[in-house]
């Protein structure tokens, strides 16, 4: 039982350490600091693969150049879009940006219209395979039994530790009829009878 409520104990702390850094990344998220983003395709391999994480931070679009890639939204798909700038024009109310997959033969087919001030994310990292585990564990089949298992280690967190018959706690390291309890029950056993032989 210890084993597993150090166990459970070990499991508590990497999950807590897990959900602070999640919900400071849905805060960043949520503030615009961030954006985090699962990569649907494979358009920009090898660098960025298919079920990859790409966490961004917003760049002015003024700072963009040709060779960044950034996220900006198609208009024609309404998703977004993570490709590299291959040009980058002004235009009457912002810019116009041409950007291309890496993995692609041609430009995108259409170009995109970034108003001026505006900030476009760019990749800050990448978590290879981290796509994939953000959908997996976001399914009610993996997400229900995770949290079952989650309350199950709690559980065995918060057990108060074992304790011996006369409440005082149990010594797993001490040997019974060790020396020095042999030579301290004697000790009692004459005091109690008044002496020596």
């Amino acid at each position: 039982m210890t084993v597993l409520r150090g166990i459970g104990s070990t499991m508590l702390w990497l999950l807590a350490g897990l959900g602070v850094l999640s919900g400071l990344m849905w805060g960043a998220s949520a503030l615009g600091l961030l954006h985090p983003l699962i990569v649907v395709s494979g358009s920009m391999q090898p660098g960025i693969r298919t079920g990859d994480l790409i966490v961004g931070v917003p760049r002015a679009i003024e700072a963009v150049t040709p060779g960044d890639v950034i996220t900006l939204t198609s208009t024609q798909t309404r998703k977004l879009v993570t490709h590299r700038v291959v040009a980058i024009e002004p235009a009457a109310s912002g810019f116009t940006v041409t950007m291309k997959g890496d993995a692609n033969d041609a430009s995108d087919a259409e170009a995109y219209a970034v108003p001026a001030g505006e900030g476009v994310p760019a990749p800050l990292f990448v978590v290879p395979g981290g796509g994939f585990v953000v959908e997996t564990i976001s399914r009610p089949p993996v997400a229900i039994p995770l949290l079952i298992a989650l309350a199950a280690l709690v559980g065995l967190a918060m057990l108060p530790p074992g304790r011996s018959e006369n409440g005082d706690e149990a010594d797993a390291d001490a040997g019974a009829g060790s020396p020095t309890d042999v030579a301290a029950f004697v000790d009692r056993v004459s005091s109690a009878s008044g002496g020596g032989a």
